[in-house]
């Protein structure tokens, strides 16, 4: 690092006329396209500034800090430090990114170790960063997590992990889906997970918020998404999820400029939503994204993922006929949900690494 360093911290508008706010706010958003644009090789990933800014008005869940790093007055890379407002929460979301034409003299190291200080001050004694990493293919040098599943390659981001006291928890596959292509199986996987779930079961969709009836059985799924999901080693905090927090939580990501597909599974005998699942379909183009998807450990073995993932994919083709391409995420111990995402035409593309670090609190 040779030049005067400074870190300007994201501020949520006063109004829409608020220029110096969204101006700043442009500038970090163009300058995290960079970095995913520069690895991913098109705009697929990118942010918008309405996704932001949405984030930025709704903290009532999550306090999170951003700040765009400036190098001797360019634009040069962006911090995040992320953590909920549960009391007594203590695992911090971390982030740091160079634009690639920054990199090689330390930069990323500084900015990571700003991004911690900030995490720290936020009450955070549990540091996780998750960062995308290629694949790792015959003779690459690689890192396997503690967990045994799955590996990434040893890149520069995984290298400044490790050397920062990180160590790799979990590895997450990124895949895509082609979704032409999976259309004309998806009536099938549907028709045969309904089978196999029979009478006992109704499966349901909508776009957009969840209906009212709805509202509680998903915010109680939502909450179980912190203790069902597969963490391997990585520490969780418990989320308190009701109504309010669903209607926030789809509020924001309308807000951001996402339509929200959902598909759930209901119990006929006792009405409990016991299974669903969540697209995002950004503007402009961009691929979907496949969110959370859970079946609640007493319901498991229906093929209720299936089902509920099926269904959603169906409405997905019916309202949006111009996605190509789904993008998902899934733990490479969670055996049953790769089987299911396989089956319906989803291929690995890349690798996203969980790496944690423990530290003292603040003081």
């Amino acid at each position: 690092m040779t030049g005067t360093v400074e870190y300007l911290e994201l501020e949520a508008p006063a109004d829409d006329f608020d220029e110096p706010a969204l101006s700043r706010i442009a500038r970090y958003v163009a300058t995290a396209n960079r970095v995913t644009q520069d690895f991913w090789g098109d705009d697929s990933r990118d942010t918008t500034v309405d996704e932001i800014l949405a984030s930025m008005r709704h903290q009532e869940d999550e306090v999170v800090r951003r700040f765009l790093v400036v190098e001797d007055g360019r634009d040069v890379g962006r911090s995040v430090a992320a953590l909920n407002t549960e009391e007594g929460s203590s695992v911090a979301y971390v982030s740091a990114w160079v634009v690639p034409d920054a990199r090689g003299h330390g930069l990323g190291r500084a900015i990571a170790e700003h991004t911690e200080r900030i995490a720290i001050e936020l009450g955070a004694t549990t540091l996780q960063a998750w960062a995308d990493h290629r694949a790792p293919v015959e003779g690459d040098a690689a890192v396997s997590p503690v967990s045994g599943h799955g590996s990434v390659a040893a890149d520069a981001a995984a290298r400044l992990a490790v050397a920062m006291g990180y160590a790799l928890e979990q590895v997450e596959r990124i895949s895509e889906l082609d979704v032409e292509a999976a259309r004309g199986s998806l009536e099938q996987h549907r028709a045969d997970a309904a089978a196999k779930a029979g009478d006992a079961y109704e499966a349901r969709s909508w776009s957009g918020r969840t209906p009212p009836e709805l509202r509680d059985g998903m915010a109680a799924l939502h909450a179980r998404m912190a203790t069902d999901v597969p963490s391997a080693g990585l520490d969780t905090d418990d989320e308190h999820w009701d109504a309010a927090r669903l209607e926030r939580t789809e509020r924001e990501l309308e807000e951001a400029g996402q339509s929200i597909l959902q598909a759930a599974a209901v119990h006929r005998a006792t009405g409990e939503v016991v299974a669903f699942t969540v697209l995002l379909v950004p503007a402009e183009g961009r691929p979907a994204t496949q969110e959370d998807t859970l079946v609640h450990a007493d319901h498991r073995g229906h093929r209720l993922g299936m089902l509920v993932k099926a269904e959603n994919l169906l409405q997905l083709g019916r309202l949006h006929p111009d996605r190509s391409r789904v993008v998902t995420w899934n733990a490479e111990e969670n055996r049953p949900m790769l089987a299911v995402n396989e089956a319906l035409g989803f291929t690995p593309v890349g690798a996203e690494g969980g790496w944690q670090k423990r530290v003292s609190p603040a003081g």
